[in-house]
């Protein structure tokens, strides 16, 4: 027994400095980085499930070398947790320290919960932002700038009236037709955030575009006149996914539906004969869409917005009305069905393509190849304007 005694004193002798420590106390950090990444390993390569700005309180769970393991807070689902790295955070008792004084540190909020010893989310200061790795808050974007699109056979058949006038006038015009392209465009959009990083949007756009050309066949005694007046209208609708890799960066894509309406009017006079063809068609359809976006803060729930877009969408099956009429009749013929091209074949010559709407397909001896119009509304987009985060 008097063998024992020493023994047994030796062991308390070493757990009773434990036994005065008691339980190790979580340590609450304030974050003093600009954006603290919470990455779900203790390791600068690990995945960055979160982001915290600037003066938030995180609990810590336990340090693990340079690394704090430390408490999240996602909805009712209970807590999650994560590794910030020590360089980022600032713990509270340190805030005395005079090595720290060039640090800023805001008091930090109590809560009456706290009192009671419950356990407690992270707590906000007065200018944190709170975010969550669920989705919680959403954005408003309005937006204007310019349109650049293609066009397709709407421009391709102003074109090849051109060259059919001038067959009939014996001689070259003395202009060429101006292509219908660039235009205003006008949008706004929706955004709501999945995941950290990750966002669904849903958006429109607004733009139409007209343009006026007028070639002149010179003969000898007279000028015949050709003019010609393309135009388009569309709004294409979107829906995508937003990626943020990078801070103020963001990399959008996805479906749209274009609804949209172009419209020809064409003119030719020659001695005293003239004529006029004039159309109007509706239509739409599926395509795609990307973009990239530049967000520039302006303060904490305002940003300028920078975008550059581009807009896939050759579009068929455009139906509407157009009409006839020359200084032979009195009163203008009209049809009603499907925007159509074809080739128009004359002495051995081709040319392709012009345009008309018609309620049936061209079958005349002199036409080829007659086919359902494609006009192209793909095309490119520069806006700016105003990003509003609720």
């Amino acid at each position: 027994m008097k063998v024992r005694i020493p023994a047994v004193l030796a062991i308390l002798a070493c757990l009773a400095p434990l036994a005065v420590a008691g339980p190790a106390e979580q340590v609450r950090l304030k974050v003093t980085a600009e954006l603290a990444n919470i990455r779900l390993k203790p390791s600068i390569g690990s995945v960055i499930i979160r982001q915290i700005p600037e003066g938030n309180i995180l609990e810590s769970i336990r340090k693990e070398g340079e690394w704090y393991l430390v408490k999240l807070e996602v909805d009712d689902r209970g807590n999650v947790s994560g590794y910030v790295h020590e360089s980022l955070v600032l713990p509270l008792e340190e805030t005395a320290r005079p090595d720290r004084k060039s640090r800023i540190i805001e008091p930090e909020v109590k809560r009456p919960a706290e009192a009671a010893g419950a356990e407690q989310p992270p707590v906000i200061s007065q200018e944190g932002i709170s975010e969550t790795s669920g989705g919680t808050g959403w954005a408003v974007s309005m937006t204007a700038g310019g349109q650049y699109t293609l066009g397709g056979e709407l421009n391709s058949a102003a074109k090849a009236f051109a060259d059919f006038f001038a067959t009939r006038s014996g001689v070259a015009g003395d202009a060429g037709v101006t292509p219908v392209h660039l235009s205003f465009v006008f949008g706004g959009e929706v955004s709501f955030d999945l995941v950290s990083g990750v966002a669904l949007v849903l958006g429109a756009d607004f733009y139409n575009a007209s343009v006026s050309s007028q070639v002149n066949y010179v003969r000898a005694k007279a000028t015949d006149v050709y003019t010609t007046k393309p135009r388009f209208q569309a709004i294409p609708i979107r829906l995508g996914i937003a990626l943020t890799p990078a801070r103020m960066i963001a990399l959008k894509a996805g479906i749209s539906y274009t609804i949209a309406r172009c419209g020809y009017s064409t003119s030719y006079s020659q001695d005293s004969f003239s004529q006029e063809m004039v159309g109007e068609a509706d239509g739409g359809g599926l395509g795609a869409w990307a973009a990239l976006a530049l967000e520039l803060p302006l303060s904490k729930n305002l940003a300028f917005l920078i975008e550059a877009a581009g807009h896939y969408a050759p579009l068929r099956g455009f139906e509407g009305t157009g009409s006839y009429t020359d200084s032979n009749t009195e009163a203008a013929a009209e049809e009603t069905g499907k925007l159509w091209t074809y080739d128009y074949i004359q002495a051995g010559r081709t040319i392709s393509p012009l345009m008309l709407i018609r309620s049936q397909r061209p079958a005349e001896a002199y036409v080829e190849n007659a086919r359902e119009a494609m006009v192209d509304f793909s095309g490119m987009s520069l806006k700016a304007g105003i990003k509003v985060r609720f």
